[in-house]
């Protein structure tokens, strides 16, 4: 008898020759999904939070009371108004708050939230979600105070008497929280120190309330 047909009848060689169970089958393909999804994911969800930026953008400047006028400010309001205009129309104004920008912000980060809980096949809970995609809009927002302070403070040293439209909104986000500062530490010899007071209480706010009010509870990436 030949070598090859000996060896093709040979019963322990039996399994090499059968094709690949459909259960092989459905584990590759769930392992390619996931490989593509990744990437995905953190394309969507990239996208997620500059929209949540946008927005929350267009509620700082307002409640700062900012000028429009700015052509860094009415670049904002052209890109969030189409989206923000019908939900204005159940989420009113209060003053100088623009409730559908915080809300369409909270509702941007908690998309953010569900997609990666899915992603990481982690069980939906629909109020921890909500908790967290809060979460992540009151840190952004004291995030965008932080560099608005930041951003002042260096232009004021490094450009004292020139005037950018960066700088100009970053200013008046600032100003409304680097007020009270001042009138609790009036500037000293010239030197004022109410920017350092700010940065201060933002980052206890942000490091240890945020924390205790909001714990992170599925994802806070």
């Amino acid at each position: 008898m030949p070598p090859s047909r000996a060896r093709s009848n040979d019963p322990g060689n039996w399994r090499a020759s059968l094709p690949a169970s459909p259960a092989s089958h459905r584990t590759d393909n769930s392992r390619e999904l996931d490989e593509m999804g990744e990437p995905l994911t953190f394309v969507v969800t990239f996208v997620l939070r500059v929209a949540a930026l946008l927005f929350l953008l267009r509620f700082i400047l307002q409640a700062a009371r900012a000028s429009f006028y700015n052509p860094f400010s009415s670049g904002v309001v052209r890109i969030t108004d189409p989206v923000l205009n019908p939900v204005r129309l159940i989420l009113r104004p209060y003053r100088n708050l623009d409730i559908a920008a915080f809300a369409t912000a909270w509702i941007v980060h908690t998309v953010a939230v569900v997609l990666q809980v899915w992603s990481a096949g982690m069980p939906m809970d629909v109020l921890a979600i909500l908790n967290d995609g809060l979460r992540a809009t009151l840190g952004l927002v004291i995030g965008i105070f932080l560099v608005a302070v930041f951003v002042s403070v260096i232009m004021s040293w490094i450009a004292p008497g020139v005037y950018s439209p960066a700088a100009g909104i970053a200013r008046e986000i600032a100003e409304p929280i680097l007020a009270p500062a001042r009138r609790i530490l009036p500037p000293l010899g010239g030197l004022d120190l109410s920017p350092m007071i700010t940065i201060l209480v933002l980052i206890l706010i942000q490091s240890f309330a945020l924390n205790a009010l909001l714990p992170c509870r599925l994802w806070c990436g």
